[in-house]
């Protein structure tokens, strides 16, 4: 007998003649999925135990999954949405990406502007002044080879850097442009 039926036989006012036990066991029954919820819940109000309620933390958090990210993988980007502090400096981007275990340097391109320029200098327009790079040292290439690689493979490939790039893409300022480069 369910602990919610028992609270419900108590609730009636007076002893009801008749067999009311299918109406209990009903309203029982629906009272226990109920509470079930409410347990549920107790977890899935935590990011980093969440199933349900994934796609909610998601969306508040204006984060886009990938069509194969694991469970895991999406929980761990939600709590590093929640528990980022946010800066917009140079330090900032370079401690983010070392706590990531990342050698970076951020590059800030000028652009070309006479009495400052010399022969030699890069050429940007005004539009570089909304660009920045990252330098991500010390990440292994693989070049493709006639006799190591296969038809269809990529030219150079290296090791998924998708997690420093997304973090990086959602972190920086919204006017800005930030680009990649892999150094060996």
């Amino acid at each position: 007998m369910s602990v919610n039926k028992d609270t419900l036989r108590l609730l009636f006012p007076v002893e009801l003649g008749g067999d009311h036990d299918a109406d209990l066991e009903l309203d029982a029954k629906h009272l226990d999925i109920a509470q079930a919820s409410a347990e549920t819940l107790l977890t899935e109000m935590f990011p980093d135990t969440t199933n349900l309620l994934l796609v909610d933390w998601e969306r508040v958090l204006g984060l886009t999954p990938g069509v194969d990210d694991p469970l895991q993988y999406r929980r761990g980007k939600i709590v590093r949405k929640i528990r980022e502090k946010g800066g917009l400096s140079i330090p900032y981007f370079i401690r983010l990406a070392e706590a990531l275990g990342y050698v970076v340097e951020i590059v800030e391109p000028l652009p070309f502007m006479a009495g400052w320029g010399a022969a030699g200098d890069e050429l940007f327009d005004d539009s570089v002044i909304y660009q920045w790079g990252l330098e991500i040292y010390n990440q292994p290439i693989y070049e493709f080879r006639a006799d190591g690689s296969a038809a269809g493979e990529m030219l150079s490939w290296w090791d998924s850097q998708t997690l420093l790039e997304e973090l990086f893409r959602e972190l920086k300022p919204a006017h800005t442009f930030v680009y990649f480069s892999y150094i060996i």
